[in-house]
């Protein structure tokens, strides 16, 4: 419909004349001249007076992509019209007629030649960017670029172009008719050969690895005075070439082949390309550095570890062995080697260690022979994707500073730091550690004692712990004073870990042989990580080394009592946890508590011993007085003292166990020794 309604636009100014339809009433009428002419019609063969598919300029004939040589059969444009909004020649004089198009987008660079040679009629033919469109009126819009234009190629009255085009960039070909010359039969042909067909457009490659894509060599021919190498079998000659050229950075090794080609083919490198210098004069040869037939897979070529210099270019030709053999699908391989591999080393930090703050980054980045490119030194945290930049360097290092990297806003953990090397070839080499970054110390707790009273020997216990661990302290200081000691003097660090253990593992401090008065003191345990990272903790806690004060005044030793006895004398200390005043004698077994308190009596009453009841007998009074200082790491032992008295109760004054005629602490010995079966 488009095609339809453009011809309906621009062929209301037909540069050649079209058929109508005879009117109805002719139909039927005396012969004529018009009539004549329809019973002509009526005798071509069907289809004979159809316009060709391809035209107009948007439904010209599609020519394939990977085509190199495209030759349909010859076309009858005769029936073609020309439209006012065709493409513009640029190179005719005379009026055009009769135009078709063909559309071509090549897979690959080259270098087509298009022509008509074979067509029976007098042509023009064009290379445009695209078409041209109808913008509105009679006006047409702006001539497309036109690439190449020609018409009576040499002597002939038929038309050839040749040009350079780019791959998956369209050309449009429009073909027309000179004053609409007779005959009118199309030969269109197109045929594509490589951008690199010559020595003077030998294909540049970069890099360390080059694979061409797979291409045709059917139309590359040999140019004039066209380097030619030595090794083809036979001495038959070569042909279809094409031409590469290689700049080494640095000094390597360079292997060519031809594997994947589906033709014979021979190599060769040389120094340059070949000089014409005229027809009459012979051409400069360059030298031929190496050449190979048939060291490949088959008949292909290869060219194995050539030494190259770095800064020379060398020219490499591919070609068909035998011009007989007219080339083939060419899939040419390159890969260079550099002498010497740079240097990557990172010297520190090692693997797992640890970097806090500004860390500095020591190691190697050289090129011991060659060029050196630089470095590049980076990290990514371990399970990352991405990595972050901590610096670059121009210039070789040797076993010094690389960079320093910052990581003090970096979260704590396992990080990959990683140093690239380049050198001139493009070579890189690699090294990677493993660095943990600390941003603190992980995890202390001095779990005990915490705000108690202690007394004898003391255990710490807790845990000091970090990934980054290099020390911790345990020390001690007068409440209030900072002047802090080490707990143990010959050990005033330890260098292991402890996770919920004893912090002293030596032994135990003991606070009597080292004569720590009695006291508050603040107990500190102090971590400290490899990046001088630290941690504290502290607790106050008392040292109680004395005996409680336990004394009974009243009543005295064999004093005879009676009744309520009124019991006096001092339960104290300065931790004092109870204190309890008991009796035995008589006919009771054990003790039999009087009074007992967890305050402190001084001087004073300390119970009633209400007697009544009990028979007359030697009794015993106990005061046992305890303290809250846990003793020689263990809660349950603490400092005690007792005080013990022997009284006579009632008529049982006069008792004389020893019967020695009198009363007196023999025989109070002899009643505790029969009362519990052991001396006082």
């Amino acid at each position: 419909m488009k095609r339809q309604a453009e011809h309906e636009r621009c062929a209301a100014y037909p540069l050649t004349p079209r058929l109508r339809p005879l009117p109805a009433h002719a139909v039927g009428a005396r012969p004529g001249p018009a009539s004549a002419l329809l019973a002509l019609l009526l005798m071509l063969p069907a289809g004979a007076w159809a316009q060709p598919a391809n035209d107009g300029c948007t439904t010209a004939t599609v020519i394939p992509g990977n085509s190199v040589q495209y030759n349909p059969p010859t076309l009858n444009v005769s029936t073609a019209l020309t439209n006012l909004c065709s493409p513009a020649h640029s190179c005719t004089g005379g009026s055009v007629a009769k135009d078709v198009f063909y559309v071509y987008t090549p897979d690959l660079d080259g270098t087509i030649t298009v022509d008509t040679f074979g067509s029976n009629y007098n042509t023009i033919l064009s290379a445009f960017a695209g078409c041209r469109g109808f913008c509105g009126g009679l006006s047409c819009c702006p001539n497309p670029i036109e690439y190449a234009c020609n018409d009576n190629y040499f002597f002939g009255t038929q038309s050839q172009i040749t040009f350079d085009v780019q791959a998956q960039e369209s050309y449009i070909f429009r073909v027309s008719a000179i004053n609409a010359s007779g005959g009118e039969m199309l030969d269109f042909n197109l045929s594509w050969k490589p951008a690199n067909d010559a020595c003077a457009n030998a294909t540049p490659i970069n890099g360390l690895v080059y694979s061409s894509p797979v291409y045709s060599t059917v139309n590359a021919d040999v140019d004039t005075c066209e380097a030619q190498e030595s090794c083809e079998l036979n001495g038959v000659g070569t042909s279809n070439s094409v031409w590469y050229s290689y700049t080494a950075a640095c000094d390597g090794l360079l292997t060519l082949d031809t594997e994947g080609s589906d033709y014979d083919t021979v190599l060769s490198v040389f120094d340059g390309c070949a000089i014409f210098y005229g027809v009459d004069i012979p051409c400069g040869n360059p030298a031929e550095i190496a050449c190979d037939d048939d060291s490949g897979t088959g008949t292909l070529s290869r060219i194995a570890d050539l030494p190259v210099t770095g800064g020379t270019e060398y020219l490499i030709k591919v070609a068909d062995y035998n011009p007989a053999l007219n080339g083939g699908q060419l899939q040419f391989n390159l890969r260079f080697d550099g002498a010497d591999p740079p240097v990557a080393e990172i010297t520190s930090p090692l693997s797992y260690d640890c970097a806090c703050g500004v860390t500095p980054v020591y190691g190697t980045a050289d090129q011991p022979a060659g060029l050196f490119a630089g470095y590049v030194l980076d990290y990514m945290p371990v399970g990352g994707t991405s990595r972050t930049l901590v610096a670059t360097g121009a210039a070789p290092v040797n076993d010094g500073l690389l960079a320093n990297w910052d990581t003090s806003s970096l979260p704590e953990g396992t990080y990959l730091l990683r140093l690239s090397v380049t050198n001139g070839c493009g070579v890189s080499s690699t090294a990677v550690q493993l660095v943990y970054v600390d941003a603190a110390f992980a995890s202390l707790l001095l779990a005990g004692p915490a705000n108690t009273v202690v007394g004898g020997k003391v255990c710490p216990t807790g845990t000091a712990w970090d990934v980054c661990f290099q020390q911790y302290t345990v020390d001690y200081a007068p409440s209030g004073s900072a002047s802090f000691l080490p707990v143990q003097a010959a050990t005033p660090a330890y260098f292991a870990a402890v996770t919920n253990d004893p912090l002293l593992p030596n032994e135990p401090w003991d606070t009597v042989a080292d004569a720590i008065p009695d006291g508050d003191y603040d107990l500190r345990l102090t971590g400290v990580t490899t990046c001088g990272l630290t941690a504290q903790q502290t607790t106050v806690i008392t040292v109680d080394n004395r005996q409680p004060v336990a004394l009974i005044d009243s009543p005295l030793s064999c004093a005879v009592v009676d009744g309520v006895v009124e019991v006096t004398g001092t339960a104290y200390d300065a931790n004092l946890a109870a204190w309890s005043l008991q009796y035995t004698g008589g006919g009771a077994s054990g003790w039999t508590t009087i009074d007992s308190d967890t305050f402190p009596v001084v001087n004073d009453v300390l119970g009633y011993w209400d007697t009544s009841g009990l028979p007359d007998c030697a009794y015993a009074l106990r005061l046992i007085v305890s303290d809250t200082a846990n003793l020689n790491c263990n809660g349950a032992i603490h400092h005690t003292s007792e005080y013990t008295v022997g009284v006579l109760l009632g008529s049982c004054g006069d008792f004389d166990a020893d019967n020695d005629g009198d009363v007196d602490l023999a025989d109070y010995a002899a009643f505790m020794q029969a009362f519990t079966g052991a001396l006082p």
